[in-house]
């Protein structure tokens, strides 16, 4: 009963959302004052997943609301304040972190969240503020200051996934026992940071960021889930990030972006006796409908022989409304002895400006540490399932 109440509400704020009559609006100050041009801006993605696979099935939903206030003073500075509220309702997670795996001991990843031993979250639905930032945009670039993601994330380039929630690298909803999977570099969690753009140049675009402390918990990215059951604080301190992309369309060749980035911070927790050091890679090539694209994070975890590596692909075709689509991805995990590889295979359909509907389906490999207390055949899961995504973006 609770399951499909969720989704009646869920779909009651979608059609509310959809009615809205409009997202921007502009006014002209009418006396003197700091602003000449006062612009406030709102958008809307939703999104309702229907999961099958061997492990069961589940009704996933995501509602990811912003608003963003702007005034333009008479030099064309822009200041501002953006807020973002996120709703999930996902499988159990805390954050990213998936549930605890079938090991003796407890371990939390600091590159991807997950972790074995520890108590099994059993939280399935959260609300939580997704950004909360002031900025100032200029000539000279952008600077935030707030809950926002850090410079690595200003500066990813997206993968050409065929849906848009349910993704094999990071997706924001994940089925039971989905893929567990992280490309991206995110130690700087959401903050709170102080982050600087500069403006793209013949393509190239750099950003920087410091994130004092990892301290907030947000839905999909959590910086400090704490540490119950005995799991180490994956809380950093004093994190910082340098990234660089570039974007540009050439006349033969299509449109070609490239992404990198790094990132340094210091651990919280004595398990952890280095410096947290991660770097990430990114490319994505686009033609004539045709998208491809690569992805991948190294990080130390902190620890000697702890290191993460993850790699993922993903190849789409685009012909009218509709678009295919194929995703591989693999990761190693030497602190927590697990590894995963995954495959996705997705169809979908654009139904007007602001309606998509996908279908797709995963096959999921994944070797776990050995436990004692288990039998051996308990040390692998593997699975298969199917997923229907209807999202809306506004």
């Amino acid at each position: 009963m609770t399951r499909n109440c969720g989704a009646i509400i869920f779909s009651a704020l979608s059609v509310a959302l959809a009615a809205a009559p409009a997202h921007s609006f502009q006014t002209e100050a009418s006396e003197p004052g700091p602003f000449s041009t006062v612009e406030f801006r709102f958008a809307a993605d939703a999104a309702l997943v229907f999961a099958a696979a061997d492990y069961g099935g589940s009704t996933l939903a995501d509602l990811d609301l912003r608003f963003e206030w702007e005034g333009i003073s008479d030099n064309g500075w822009r200041w501002g304040a953006e807020l973002g509220l996120q709703a999930q309702k996902d499988s159990p997670r805390e954050g990213f972190a998936d549930r605890a795996a079938p090991a003796a001991g407890a371990r939390r990843s600091l590159a991807t969240g997950r972790y074995t031993g520890g108590v099994r979250e059993t939280r399935d639905s959260a609300f939580a503020a997704s950004r909360a930032n002031l900025f100032l945009r200029t000539g000279w670039g952008e600077l935030r200051a707030g809950l926002t993601p850090g410079a690595a994330a200003v500066e990813t380039v997206p993968m050409p996934t065929g849906s848009a929630y349910v993704r094999l690298d990071g997706g924001p909803l994940a089925p039971p026992y989905g893929a567990a999977i992280r490309t991206a570099n995110l130690a700087s969690a959401l903050g709170p940071s102080l982050v600087y753009t500069t403006p793209r140049i013949v393509g190239l675009s750099a950003s920087a960021s410091f994130t004092p402390e990892t301290s907030y918990c947000g839905i999909d990215v959590c910086g400090d889930p704490g540490n119950a059951g005995g799991l180490p604080s994956a809380r950093l301190d004093s994190v910082f990030e340098a990234a660089l992309s570039f974007d540009h369309t050439f006349n033969t060749a299509g449109r070609v972006r490239l992404g990198a980035n790094i990132a340094r911070a210091e651990p919280v927790s004595p398990l952890f006796p280095d410096n947290y050091v991660a770097y990430g890679l990114q490319a994505r090539w686009s033609r004539e409908g045709w998208h491809a694209g690569v992805s991948a994070l190294w990080a130390d975890n902190a620890v000697s022989d702890g290191e993460y590596a993850a790699v993922m692909t993903a190849l789409r075709y685009d012909f009218g409304d509709w678009s295919v689509g194929a995703e591989w991805a693999q990761a190693e995990d030497d602190y927590l002895g697990e590894a995963q590889s995954a495959a996705q295979f997705t169809i979908s359909r654009l139904i007007g400006n602001e309606f998509s509907v996908a279908f797709g389906l995963h096959d999921i490999d994944t070797d776990l540490p050995p436990s004692p207390a288990l039998p051996i055949e308990l040390n692998s899961r593997k699975g298969f399932g199917a997923f229907f995504e209807v999202a809306f973006s506004r």
